[in-house]
């Protein structure tokens, strides 16, 4: 779908959607679900760690230095398949991130609750592939035009590309040629 499109698609949908906090698991679960109709693009290490929703699967610990650590410790391996982030938080409100992880018994982790994550005393490993990640995209106007963030378009954190301009959020609706 072109950008028309998708944005009337999101407007559709958006008009009735409430997110399920009624458990951490429903609300990563039903975000992943509205979301997806609106998916242009890929995740990918530029773009991932912005306003997405995924559920990872546990793995074992790399046997390689990470690629990317965050200022909250946790680590990021990029492949190109997707994403292994170890971490001792996983859940709801990873920043603006809403990462579950899958365990190995079958268990899943989504969070404390659906407004904090869930903290563990050892660090957990997860991968996701690419494609699973789920972008919560946003509307704006940028010089006169609607622009729904999507993977296609999103570079970087509040980073936009539209042709050959890349614009970059100064607050929440203003927008500034970079």
């Amino acid at each position: 779908m072109n950008q028309k499109q998708l944005i009337k698609v999101y407007k559709q949908i958006s008009e009735d959607y409430i997110p399920d906090y009624s458990r951490p698991s429903n609300f990563i679960k039903s975000q992943m679900e509205h979301y997806k109709t609106v998916q242009d693009g890929l995740a990918n290490p530029t773009n991932f760690f912005d306003s997405t929703v995924a559920i990872f699967e546990e793995v074992e610990k790399p046997k390689r230095k990470p690629d990317f650590e965050s200022d909250s410790g946790s680590r990021y391996w990029y492949s190109k398949k997707g994403l292994l982030r170890g971490s001792n938080h996983w859940g709801c409100r990873i920043v603006n991130c809403d990462w579950a992880l899958k365990l190995k018994n079958g268990k899943a982790v989504y969070g404390s609750s659906c407004w904090a994550s869930k903290t563990f005393s050892k660090e957990l490993y997860g991968f996701v592939k690419w494609e699973d990640f789920v972008l919560k995209p946003n509307l704006y106007e940028i010089e006169g035009k609607e622009v729904l963030t999507t993977f296609a378009n999103k570079i970087g954190r509040n980073q936009v590309k539209i042709g050959k301009a890349t614009y970059q959020s100064e607050y929440v609706l203003t927008w500034e040629k970079i």
